[in-house]
């Protein structure tokens, strides 16, 4: 009786469901219908196949934001635009660090230090940006930001397996123009922005946009009210544009940032079980044992945090609840400088065949401090500094005919040089003479440090091609090989933990000092492939389908590691994503509305993660997993005046097979949720235009969704960010030649986290968060000359 009713139940629900939709649809056909016809949507413009297409002409899952669209809804950096990207899940992470973490449709990058490559490449202006650091900056003056979704490896190279994200800016134009914009808002947030275009002769252009941006930090510093995750940051931009009048063109640019403030931040979550009335840990390493028992090398546990003091004497208080609240002594800094000099040239060869050539070189220093015992007590800060230099050169040529075949080809070299330091202290002495230490270790605390130098290099090669062929009037082919060769190489002069006092390594059996010196070198090679086919149902639908394969190309841990003959480290295999994608881009309604949908399937093998050592995290080929998804993206001209967007993404990402044998016991993460792959993405914006004479008042407010997201492929609740829900607003009166905004980012004042890392001890688990923006409001006024 009870199957019978609840299959009656379930067909009424099934019916009145139908009935609803069909309501629905009957509804919505007749408001399209009764719209004005001049309500229609804007062609947008993009590059992603390295000529300019409209978006909904090529066969790719993209997502684009113009300057406008970045401003209107309050985004300047990349972590703003994956609330309006179905699957992209976007983080800085800050313990020991600062590097931006992408992740898009599950694939993305474990090891986040040394010479690690993103699973998601950056491109600016052409240009693949081999330091994840690069992606946490601002951007400004741009043309458009162009998400690419699921492997690039034919157009765009290496480590662009889960995709690509685009940033163009602004080129040169001959027409005089100028803007500036200032904003102010709560946290003393002040940010000004300049921009200034025009004609130096009647063949050169120039273009120079500067930049301003400070704020105080989002994090309460209890102890010494140094808040953290503040922000200091200026930058510009040079370009001079020479054009001929046969089409030839040379492009010049310089650009320039610095970051200099306390830090990113970062906030002590725990451990799931505290181990004492504080929160912090029962003990932490205090130096290493010279033996006999426990043997020289071994480590030296005492009770740190409820034995140490203050600098004014003072205990240690519990450790502050709230995720925005932090309680630090040591004197964090965050210091990095990006610049470099980008060189483009266009020829036109022939009336049919475009020559390009794309020169870059570019330096990032990027040096950071920590508390990383998150502690008012000084028990132990971590330094890294990075220095890279990068050299690319790409030349492309590519078909400019109206013929049925167009074709690009290209050649690739890349070189980066990569210096890290990493410093982790422990002072000696920190305990009092009275506490208890086991036999073997100097009474106080010896203290420990690790100090890790290695120098990486990078070489690497490619050539590739790609055809598009018009079978019929309606439907194209388009093939795409990439053939590349990397080379790899670490030289670590020294390393490993070692007692400050007594000498002793850190598990060294007895060895005194640091670790010899180690080399590497490992060369990779990888053939990747592109195949798509697209139908055009009409002059505004098209349907495609495409295989393709991606390729991250392997590489050295900055820590530890195996060993060959006591000196050759062992590298990490490159990891490989096959997809598989059909979609559907429409238009509808004369231009009105726009509806793209995309399914995709990926089998991701060789997945490079990675596992913790007393030395810190090791990088293994550990785990293969199977992707699947689906995404829906729409705009919709209700009318000339209100235009609604929404997004939507579903993803499966799990692990089919992960086993950690090292350290043991063994643990079977199989069927877990990789991280940073939430099940469900989504956003719907709205924004409305009235006219007030010639003036124009635009409403624009956005809501985000973000289903439960793991930072750990364990899974476990204390390792999950909840469901979350973000709502942003701006009210903006635009006169033509000045505008003027109110905002809102974060209206609710969501807490949430965006990234978390296992901070030392090791042993204890213990979790350090980044928490994303609070409620953020102000104003911005702006002026344009032209």
């Amino acid at each position: 009786m009870r199957t019978s009713f609840g299959g009656l139940m379930m067909k009424r629900r099934f019916d009145r469901h139908v009935g609803a939709t069909a309501a629905f649809v009957a509804a919505f056909n007749s408001l399209i219908v009764s719209l004005p016809a001049q309500a229609q949507l804007e062609e947008v413009i993009v590059t992603a196949t390295k000529r300019a297409e409209g978006l909904q002409d090529i066969p790719i899952s993209v997502t684009a934001f113009s300057q406008n669209d970045m401003d209107i809804r309050g985004f300047s950096n990349l972590q703003g635009i994956q609330e309006a990207t179905p699957n992209l899940n976007f983080s800085v992470q800050s313990a020991g660090q600062n590097v931006a973490r992408v992740t898009l449709r599950g694939v993305g990058t474990e090891t986040l230090v040394g010479g690690g490559d993103p699973g998601v490449a950056v491109h600016i202006d052409g240009v693949y940006v081999g330091r994840n650091s690069v992606a946490a900056g601002d951007i400004f003056d741009i043309a458009r930001v162009e998400v690419l979704r699921g492997p690039q490896g034919t157009l765009y190279g290496r480590n662009a397996n889960g995709g690509s994200i685009n940033i163009i800016t602004q080129r040169p134009n001959d027409e005089f123009e100028a803007n500036v914009d200032l904003a102010i808002g709560n946290y003393s947030s002040q940010r000004a922005r300049a921009v200034v275009n025009g004609p130096l002769t009647d063949s050169i252009s120039a273009r120079a946009a500067l930049f301003s941006d400070k704020r105080d930090g989002f994090y309460n510093n209890l102890f010494n009210g140094r808040d953290g995750d503040d922000k200091d940051s200026v930058g510009g931009r040079l370009q001079f544009l020479w054009e001929s009048e046969s089409g030839n063109e040379v492009l010049l640019r310089g650009y320039y940032q610095h970051f200099n403030s306390i830090g990113p931040g970062s906030t002590y979550l725990g451990d799931d079980i505290p181990a004492t009335a504080t929160g912090y840990p029962a003990a932490h390493i205090t130096g290493v044992s010279s033996g006999p028992r426990p043997p020289a090398g071994a480590p030296i546990s005492g009770p740190l945090y409820s034995n140490v003091t203050t600098a004014s004497g003072d205990p240690i208080l519990p450790r502050p609840t709230g995720l925005r609240d932090i309680r630090k002594d040591a004197p964090e800094f965050l210091d990095q400088t990006i610049k470099g000099v980008d060189l483009e040239a266009n020829f036109q060869i022939s009336d049919a065949v475009l020559l390009r050539s794309i020169s870059s070189f570019q330096t990032n220093d990027n040096e950071i401090l920590v508390d990383s015992d998150n502690s008012e007590l000084p028990i132990q800060t971590r330094y890294r500094n990075n220095e890279a230099e990068q050299y690319s050169q790409e030349f492309n040529l590519i078909s400019q005919s109206e013929s049925r075949l167009q074709w690009i080809l290209g050649a690739y070299i890349y070189h980066e040089e990569l210096q890290e330091t990493f410093n982790t202290t422990t002072p000696a002495g920190l305990l009092p003479l009275t506490v208890p230490l086991p036999p073997g270790a100097v009474p106080g605390g010896g203290g420990i440090a690790q100090t890790r130098i290695a120098f990486h290099e990078v070489d690497s090669y490619a050539l590739f091609a790609q055809l598009s062929y018009d079978l019929a009037d309606r439907t194209k082919l388009t093939l795409g090989l990439r053939q590349t060769w990397d080379e790899k190489s670490q030289n670590r002069p020294t390393g490993g933990q070692v007692d400050l006092t007594n000498g002793y390594r850190l598990r060294g059996g007895g060895a005194l000092g640091p670790l010899p010196p180690t080399t590497a070198d490992a060369d990779w090679s990888e053939l990747t492939y592109r195949a798509s086919i697209d139908h055009e149902l009409s002059d505004d639908s098209m349907v495609f389908a495409s295989v393709s394969r991606g390729y991250k190309s392997g590489g050295f841990d900055l820590n530890g590691g195996a060993l060959l003959d006591g000196q050759e480290q062992v590298p990490y295999d490159p990891e490989y994503v096959n997809a598989y994608e059909i979609g559907s881009k429409n238009k509808f309604y004369d231009g009105r509305v726009v509806l793209n949908l995309t399914a995709f399937l990926y089998d991701y093998t060789d997945l490079q993660v990675f596992r913790l050592t007393g030395d810190g995290p090791l990088t293994d080929n550990a785990a293969e997993s199977t992707i699947w998804g689906l995404e829906a993206e729409t705009e919709f001209a209700v009318t000339e005046a209100f235009v609604l967007d929404a997004s939507v993404g579903y993803l499966d990402a799990t692990y089919d097979e992960y086993f950690v044998e090292v350290p043991p016991p063994t643990t079977d993460f199989s069927g877990q949720t990789l991280n940073y792959a939430p099940e469900w993405t989504a956003h719907i914006g709205g924004e409305y235009t009235a006219m007030i004479g010639d003036a124009r008042l635009i409403f624009r407010a956005d809501w985000s969704y973000r289903s439960d997201t793991y930072f750990d492929r364990a899974n476990t609740d204390f390792d999950t960010q909840d469901a979350y829900s973000l709502f942003n607003a701006r009210i903006r009166y635009d006169a033509g030649s000045w505008f003027a905004d109110v905002f809102g980012n974060n209206l609710g004042d969501e807490t949430y986290v965006t990234g978390q890392l296992i901070n030392p001890p090791f042993a204890c688990g213990c979790r350090t968060v980044n928490v994303g923006p609070p409620q953020t409001y102000g104003v911005t006024v702006g002026y344009r000359w032209d």
